[in-house]
Parts: C-alpha cells; structure tokens; sequence
C-alpha cells in the first residue's frame, strides 16, 4: 500500500510526458495536419487503402501553380502481379473535384518527397500528384475504380 501511495504521488512529478521526445520541424507537423486516409472495402475485403497529404499548405512558397499531393496507395492485387503496373493499369483514376491530374509522378525509395509521408512500407505505391488551381472551398481527392468502388479525401483550400 506505502509503495503505491509513492508511486502516485511521485508520477506528478514529471516534467516531460511521452510525446515530448518527439520533435518534428514545421513542415512535418504541416504534413501530418494534411494527411487523410480511406479505403476502398468490397465484400469485407479491401481492395485499396490511399493515404495522401496535400502539399501546398505545407510548402506554401513552393506549391502555388496548381494543387499538390503526395500519394501512398496500395492495391489489393498488388502483390500477386509479377508485372509492375501503375493506376491506370489496374482501372484506378485519382481525380480532384471531378478532374484529372496534370501530371503524376511514382516515387522511387530514394525520394526525398517520400519522408513527408509517415506511411512506410513496401507494398504501397508512392505518387507526386499535379492538379490545375481550384479556388477556394473543399478539394475532393477520389480513388476510383469501376469494379470495386470508391474513397473521397476531403481537404479545406486556404484563401
């Protein structure tokens, strides 16, 4: 008893907790604030999971000639395939508001792009994804696939 009323008396006594061990810099705090995920479930299977952080509000003097994401997906038939094949490959689109990308990009390991993303692993495919200027409001990111379904991210557009 003597040594549990010591042990409760003395846990008031830190000055740090847990979290405080980790120190992240502006632009991954920034990043982590962006980061949403869905999935795509068909008959309680998953058929893709997309994880995507949306960049311009991370590096604001950097990304302002369009809407910028960082994509982390991973495809349910993925592994099984010896052939490597992208999205469209596979009958996946990834629109934003309804519209196509300018340019997407995949992003080898060595990507400097990839560390923004606390998704790391090595089945999901890494993307760079371009898209023209939307004004203010909400952006709609949609992973989309005809036979399995879909999954909105929804981000806020700053002024």
């Amino acid at each position: 008893m003597l040594g549990l009323i010591v042990l409760l008396s003395l846990s008031g006594c830190a000055d740090k907790g847990a979290f405080d061990l980790f120190t992240m810099d502006k632009a991954h705090e920034r990043s982590v604030e962006q980061l949403r995920t869905g999935s795509i479930v068909l008959s309680l299977e998953t058929k893709a999971i997309i994880s995507a952080i949306y960049l311009n509000p991370v590096y604001p003097q950097q990304y302002k000639d369009g809407e910028f994401f960082i994509a982390a997906i991973y495809f349910e038939n993925d592994m099984r395939s010896v052939k490597k094949r992208d999205l469209k490959d596979i009958g996946y689109h990834l629109t934003l508001n309804g519209k196509e990308s300018l340019e997407i990009e995949e992003l080898n390991e060595a990507d400097l792009r990839r560390r923004l993303m606390p998704v790391r692993n090595t089945w999901n495919r890494f993307y760079f994804v371009k898209y023209k200027n939307f004004t203010e409001g909400v952006l709609a990111l949609e992973l989309e696939n005809n036979q399995t379904g879909s999954v909105v991210l929804n981000y806020q557009k700053g002024k």
